[in-house]
């Protein structure tokens, strides 16, 4: 014990001296979201500031962290952010340019950019060093699939990080740099559920079974389906971002994960982002099972589940049933993130059902007035997340539909049945224009 607590002791130094470790043309990946390690991140933006560092690309996403200061034109040349999935806090910086984006399918994330881009610096939070010399990532399992890879670690050591069960572990002998900065873990509060959440939540939850081992992700609508799971029994989790709907589900007792056939009685998750009363619960709980995205995102991996039910939003889907999920035209607003992952997993799962909930519109900013979220065409540029061929269901708080299988006229005539009535016509005259319909049986709304 005492062997490792020196070793601790001699790597163990102050954020300044620890990223003089960074040097000019470094890739370096960084935890993001609740394990960002801020110390270590604020240190490297001095630099970059300084004209220290020159070509350094760090690799992250939802990067909570002091790094505004460095997002300007000509600081790119010191340190340029490559955005792997945006939050709210960086979105106008990816519009700007300030920084960039690298498509991935989440699961692939890792292993290309050390095998193709060249990552070869870690940046992580971790908790406290156990007895037997090991350090817990905590909320963020990313990266240690390459830590064989990889040249440098730089751990900032957290306290208040909790203990989450898992292959989620880095040795000290592994670690180059130790650092220490305890805070609180950032904590997201549950978004509030809206009437038009719970309509779509209610057009879906019929189609889950109980015994389903769900995927959900975040926002008011997945707030709202997790409130209709309640009533469901023995669901399983197999998800990429553990949030506070789990908690509430296997405190109920509904989520008890004993009709899983791959990891039974286990949650699997990727992260972890919700109040800081899932962290308290997410701690030293061994039902959850925190991996490296290349395992717990792979679709051969989620498919491995029966009755796996995905669930994902989108931007802007058209009536063949593209979703744009990540962009609006050719501006990024988030990435490919899990969906493609989940979806296709669906889709190799026995009785796997994938879904695609969206409200039917969405306010304009600058006019203030609704536009539909189901559209005649993507907007020019706009990126194709989930192909066509991809899609099983979708669903507004008009209905649910099911697209696979379906022809271009019959995917016409379902998404228009969902999308809001105030577009429907607009919608029907495209399919007639591009010939999905000829006849007048055809015609959804009866030839109004």
């Amino acid at each position: 014990m005492d062997r490792w607590q020196d070793m601790y002791r001699r790597k163990l130094t102050t954020p300044e001296e620890a990223v003089k470790g960074i040097v000019d043309g470094d890739k370096v990946f960084c935890s993001g979201a609740s394990s960002t390690p801020v110390a270590l991140l604020d240190a490297l933006c001095k630099r970059a500031l300084a004209d220290e560092i020159r070509g350094v690309q760090m690799g992250s996403f939802i990067i909570l962290a002091p790094i505004f200061d460095v997002l300007k034109p000509e600081l790119q040349r010191n340190l340029l952010i490559d955005n792997y999935y945006a939050s709210p806090l960086d979105r106008s910086a990816l519009a700007q340019g300030l920084m960039t984006h690298t498509p991935y399918h989440f699961h692939q994330v890792t292993r290309l950019a050390t095998e193709d881009v060249g990552y070869r610096k870690l940046i992580v939070q971790a908790g406290p060093m156990d007895k037997n010399g090991y350090l817990n990532l905590g909320l963020f399992a990313n990266y240690l699939d390459v830590v064989d890879r990889l040249d440098e670690i730089y751990v900032e050591v957290n306290e208040k990080q909790p203990v989450v069960h898992g292959p989620n572990w880095l040795h000290v002998s592994q670690v180059s740099h130790i650092v220490e900065n305890h805070h609180p873990v950032f904590a997201l509060p549950p978004e509030p559920v809206s009437e038009v959440d719970r309509a779509i939540a209610q057009n879906i939850i019929g189609l889950i079974e109980d015994g389903s081992t769900v995927q959900l992700g975040i926002g008011g609508t997945t707030n709202a389906i997790g409130e209709l799971l309640l009533e469901k029994k023995h669901l399983g989790c197999h998800t990429e971002m553990m949030g506070d709907a789990y908690m509430k589900l296997f405190e109920s007792g509904a989520l008890d994960n004993t009709r899983k056939n791959f990891h039974r009685y286990q949650m699997l998750c990727y992260f972890g982002l919700g109040s800081q009363e899932l962290y308290d619960w997410m701690d030293d709980n061994p039902m959850i099972y925190l991996s490296p995205i290349s395992y717990n995102n792979d679709p051969r991996i989620v498919g491995r589940n029966d009755n796996l039910i995905s669930i994902n939003t989108t931007l802007e889907i058209d009536i063949t049933g593209q979703c744009a999920s990540e962009s609006f035209g050719p501006i990024q607003y988030t990435a490919t993130g899990g969906q493609v992952d989940f979806t296709r997993g669906a889709w190799l799962s026995r009785g796997g059902k994938a879904f695609i909930v969206t409200p039917s519109t969405v306010q304009d900013k600058e006019s203030g007035e609704g536009v539909s979220k189901i559209v005649p065409r993507l907007r020019p540029g706009a990126v194709v997340t989930l192909t066509r061929t991809d899609v099983m269901y979708v669903a507004t708080e008009y209905g649910c539909v099911q697209l696979k299988g379906r022809s271009l006229r019959e995917r016409a005539r379902a998404l228009i049945s969902v999308a809001h009535p105030d577009f429907r016509g607009e919608l029907r005259d495209y399919a007639k224009e591009v010939r999905y319909f000829i006849l007048p049986e055809h015609d959804p709304l009866g030839g109004e």
